[in-house]
This record gives C-alpha cells, structure tokens and sequence, in this order.
C-alpha cells in the first residue's frame, strides 16, 4: 500500500508564472541596488513551498565586455577570488497581502552575493523554513 509522505514538497516556479515574476523582481532588488542594471540571473532554482521561496542562480553581465562587478565593493572580492557568480536568496511571503504576483508581496529574508561556500546551509534553522525547500 502507498502512503504520502507528510513532508512538504517544493513546487518550481516555470517561466510564465506570475508569481515567478514578482518572486524574481523582489529578489533581484538587491542587485539592482548594488550592481545598477549591470547584472542578471540565470535561474538554475526557483521553488517555493508554503509562503517560502528559494532562489539560486548564477549572475551574469548585461554589457560586453563590462564585469557587472567593476566599481562596485565586489571588485576587491572578486579580484582576492573570494566571490563567486552565485546569487540566493530567501523570500517569505508578506502575511499581510493575500495577492501573489505583486513584488511587493515578497520580501527577501536573507540572501547572498558571490558567496564561495554554502552560504544558505543555515537558513532553514535560522528561518524555520523546511530543508527541502533548498534541496538537502
């Protein structure tokens, strides 16, 4: 006989979901304010469970020829190699709003910029978020 198992199970949000739009553009707030219109995310995982979603991607240059990173307080980091092209970041859903696909309903709970180790090992503990949700 067949049980479902009670854990919760991560749901990846496909390009031409609504919500994954708002999820990104929340997300990437961050980088705006660090990097301009400098940088983009290639999405390698974006799931979500419950009011929680997990982003990881890796961050790309929007000019040729131009590191996304010159200029900025990254550029030292990058230059020493200890920054990496990998972006996360954590969003929990605003419990005030029950609209999904408005960037203003997310809120980036933690992230990290060109981490060069597991920097999102400890958020389920910190945020009380189920490991699954990050894939471990």
């Amino acid at each position: 006989m067949y049980t479902p198992s009670a854990r919760p199970v991560p749901v990846a949000l496909n390009p031409g979901d609504p919500v994954r739009e708002a999820v990104l553009q929340a997300a990437t707030a961050r980088l705006d304010q660090e990097f301009g219109d400098r940088v983009q995310v290639a999405v390698e995982q974006l799931d979500r469970l419950g009011p929680w979603v997990f982003l990881q991607g890796t961050m790309r240059g929007t000019e040729a020829g131009r590191s996304y990173y010159a200029g900025t307080i990254y550029e030292n980091k990058r230059a020493d190699g200890v920054m990496s092209d990998v972006y996360v970041a954590l969003l929990k859903k605003r419990s005030e709003t029950n609209v999904d696909d408005d960037a203003r309903s997310w809120r980036v709970a933690n992230c990290a910029i060109g981490p060069t180790d597991v920097a999102w090992l400890t958020w389920p503990d910190e945020h009380e978020v189920p490991q699954e949700l990050f894939g471990f």
